[in-house]
């Protein structure tokens, strides 16, 4: 886990739950918008990715890992006695959702980028799929999720770093992919149980990994008086690396900052 401190006067912390294969590294460029906009950031590498596993890359034996360590970032954050926000993006999103069917977060929103609540039904995740349900395979071996770079983002500096990035994955074990299908499954079904919070969910419209009128429903269902939605047009999976990823940005500090001005805390404008 690692923090970065803004350099200016701070608004509030942000925790980022990252995604499935991935690693905190490439975030570089959410986190230093978020420390020039005045926010801290805690950030790790999920279980079995990034740095954080040699044996066990691609494999969670629960579900309930992901939500320990979230927990632990959260008891970090609140030691700054700030306003606290999470930001979820695809299995991030997932994880945080979640959580706060069991959990009453004490955070003053929840942002959601692509939250990974079901798969684009085609050939590679119907035969992930089935791979995934034979029993006899060791719930630690491993496949190849089929998922490229190229169809997370059209930014092509993204792409070509993600490409050579050692620390991202390509397979899973089998026992993770069974996991997340389950967990997606039971967070559909009590999505509705979620205490009412403010919420920020995006998508974008071309995501070939989620399927985003799932993500759409998630909208219809919460208990909350405070949705914010927004679909990117044209937008791949990752809408915060996007070429558009400015934009994004602007979104979601203006969420954070709406939420402090609604609880007193005053913000002065450096421009």
């Amino acid at each position: 886990m690692w923090k970065w401190e803004t350099e200016k006067e701070a608004k509030g912390i942000v925790v980022i739950v990252h995604n499935m294969l991935e690693h905190t590294g490439r975030y570089a460029f959410v986190i230093t918008k978020l420390r020039r906009e005045g926010y801290h950031v805690i950030m790790g590498d999920l279980r079995g990715q990034g740095q954080t596993s040699r044996v066990h890359r691609g494999h969670v034996d629960r579900f309930e890992e992901y939500h320990e360590q979230v927990l632990e970032w959260l008891s970090i954050a609140e030691e700054y006695h700030l306003p606290v926000f999470t930001l979820g993006v695809g299995l991030g999103g997932l994880i945080l959702l979640n959580l706060l069917e069991k959990v009453d977060l004490k955070v003053e929103g929840v942002m959601l980028i692509s939250p990974l609540v079901a798969f684009q039904q085609n050939i590679s995740t119907r035969r992930n799929f089935l791979a995934s349900s034979f029993g006899t395979v060791a719930k630690d071996a491993k496949f190849d999720t089929g998922i490229r770079v190229e169809g997370l983002t059209r930014n092509k500096e993204v792409i070509e770093d993600t490409n050579k990035d050692a620390l991202m994955l390509n397979k899973v074990s089998y026992n993770w992919y069974k996991t997340i299908l389950e967990t997606m499954k039971t967070t559909m079904e009590n999505v509705q149980h979620i205490s009412p919070i403010p919420m920020l969910l995006m998508l974008g419209t071309d995501d070939k990994i989620v399927d985003i009128d799932s993500i759409r429903q998630i909208g219809k269902n919460l208990n909350t008086n405070e949705l914010y939605f927004k679909a990117w047009h044209g937008l791949n999976h990752e809408i915060h690396n996007e070429p558009e990823r400015e934009n994004v940005m602007r979104y979601i500090v203006s969420f954070m900052n709406n939420r402090i001005h609604y609880i007193g805390l005053m913000i002065e404008d450096d421009e």
